[in-house]
């Protein structure tokens, strides 16, 4: 999707996103046609296509504005461990557990696997930016496509328990994870 700046076309945007998450809570993504997403949103067929090529790519836009917004709060910060960078990825799900149960149960949480791919960079060099990894871009690529399956599949496990679990203990739990291979 291209870069928009228009109010306008930035609330049809907002329009036909909520409508695409308001019909998913009543249907199954598959369920859902283009038509029906532009009509929740009052909003031509026509409309829809101008700004996004599928109903994937709306989730996909809608991921990266919560990524996005997240990672600017996260660049204001200046504790930079690895557990409160964890601890950071984790509140913001749940601060968007709707969002993320609602992915799970519709088999959608690979498109947000497919973003963290291509955002899970910045997050790195904004943490961990004079790092020697940061200055090897091939071993870079391996070592966050590392980082993200593990995030990504911790979040699958967390979604499919219902996220009853707070964040805190999600990460004390993955920080013992971490911690017992050096204990054995």
């Amino acid at each position: 999707m291209k870069d928009i700046q228009n109010p306008i076309a930035l609330r049809s945007i907002e329009w036909l996103t909520n409508a695409l998450l308001e019909l998913m809570n009543i249907k199954p993504f598959q369920e859902i046609s283009i038509s029906e997403i532009a009509k929740k949103a009052d909003l031509s067929r026509r409309t829809f296509y101008r700004f996004f090529s599928s109903k994937e790519e709306v989730i996909c836009f809608h991921l990266e504005t919560i990524w996005r917004t997240g990672a600017l709060q996260l660049s204001t910060d200046k504790d930079h461990s690895y557990f409160h960078t964890i601890r950071w990825y984790l509140e913001l799900w749940y601060e968007h557990k709707e969002l993320a149960l609602l992915l799970y149960r519709n088999d959608l949480l690979s498109l947000l696997l497919h973003e963290f791919n291509h955002l899970f960079q910045e997050v790195y060099l904004m943490r961990k930016g004079n790092y020697p990894l940061a200055k090897q871009s091939e071993a870079m690529k391996y070592a966050l496509s590392y980082s993200v399956g593990g995030l990504f599949n911790i979040l699958w496990q967390w979604a499919g328990e219902g996220m009853q679990k707070s964040p805190e203990e999600v990460a004390n739990l993955l920080l013992i994870a971490i911690r017992l291979p050096d204990q054995e």
